[in-house]
């Protein structure tokens, strides 16, 4: 990491192990994973942090309390590049509501490789600031570290990182599909009503069979719906096969239809 300084400003750079998008999400909407938490002005400890990604919106500190400090402004969003936010905190490390005596933090990114981004950070126009400005530059010119950011990014993570290439080829193959949620009503009275519970099982193990309803997931709390399903016909069609549903025509069940788009191929993992 390169740290660098001029009289109104200053910058800190370094090469992330990350491709540009992963680089430039975590940084921005991904803030809070990365950012010491001890570097805040709540009065209460930091919960979470929010990084609202369009120009006018707000970096937002949330305390373990409830309270919130909105302390920085989104001045230039041109993911996966560039960003540009206010630094709306005074020399006495309040909240500056004056825009004019705010400094600007940017920060860009370049793909070194489809693996690695450079990344450099540059806080400027500290002396809007206004008296004691001097002192702000030093605090933040030491303050302003890469490095728990990079460490986040070259850690395991739980989850596998779809770029946005394979997000847009994912989203290019979906298919409209079908969500069915199926509701109990008063006349669900067990067990006078197993008979038709049964038959309504039976024929939702038929659906699937027929790979019309590919996955059925009956709800197993008391309270709620009675289920979820998935089905490859259309809406009308849909409600077409709900209407000859053993537990709808017995008036056990309602049922809401919505329209969805899925990815074909998907599937319930074995136990």
């Amino acid at each position: 990491m390169t740290t660098a300084s001029s009289t109104t400003s200053t910058s800190v750079e370094a090469t992330i192990d990350a491709p540009i998008d992963r680089a430039f999400e975590v940084f921005t909407i991904g803030i809070g994973s990365w950012w010491d938490a001890n570097k805040h002005i709540l009065r209460a400890p930091l919960a979470r942090m929010e990084f609202q990604p369009w120009v006018g919106g707000r970096i937002i500190d949330h305390g373990t309390d409830g309270s919130t400090c909105a302390w920085s402004r989104i001045l230039a969003y041109e993911a996966p590049h560039r960003v540009v936010f206010s630094w709306d905190i005074t020399t006495s490390w309040t909240i500056e509501t004056d825009p004019s005596k705010a400094s600007e933090v940017e920060i860009t990114f370049e793909a070194v490789d489809p693996a690695r981004t450079r990344v450099v950070l540059t806080h400027r126009h500290l002396d809007r600031h206004g008296d004691g400005w001097e002192g702000m530059r030093d605090a933040v010119s030491s303050g302003w570290n890469l490095d728990g950011y990079a460490a986040y990014l070259a850690a395991p993570q739980p989850l596998p990182w779809i770029s946005d290439d394979a997000m847009r080829a994912r989203l290019a193959g979906s298919a409209a599909y079908t969500v069915v949620v199926l509701h109990p009503t008063e006349q669900l009275v067990r067990p006078t009503v197993d008979p038709i519970i049964w038959a309504h099982g039976r024929r939702n193990m038929a659906l699937i069979s027929a790979g019309i309803a590919p996955i059925i997931t009956p709800v197993t709390s008391a309270a709620g719906p009675s289920g979820f399903a998935i089905f490859t016909t259309d809406p009308d069609e849909t409600r077409e096969i709900l209407e000859g549903d053993p537990g709808v025509v017995a008036g056990i069940f309602t049922y809401e239809v919505h329209p969805v788009r899925g990815f074909p191929g998907s599937a319930l993992p074995g136990v």
